[in-house]
């Protein structure tokens, strides 16, 4: 399996924005990303990474909490 890891600047866009696009940037088959790292109620709230990934995934994405 080849893994790259990369550092990328948000420019004032959402980190979902910016994984996506770098995602489709790269050709990636496959996104795989850690879930909730903040509690359910301030997800709910706020939303978050997590929430808008499940909601408007670009590619599979492989979630691990």
């Amino acid at each position: 399996m080849k893994v790259t890891v990369d550092r990328l600047p948000s420019a004032n866009r959402s980190v979902a924005d910016v994984l996506c696009q770098h995602a489709i940037d790269v050709a990636a088959d496959l996104l795989v990303m850690g879930a909730y790292g903040h509690s359910r109620l301030r997800e709910r709230i706020f939303g978050g990474v997590t929430r808008s990934m499940l909601e408007n995934p670009s590619l599979p994405v492989m979630m691990a909490r």
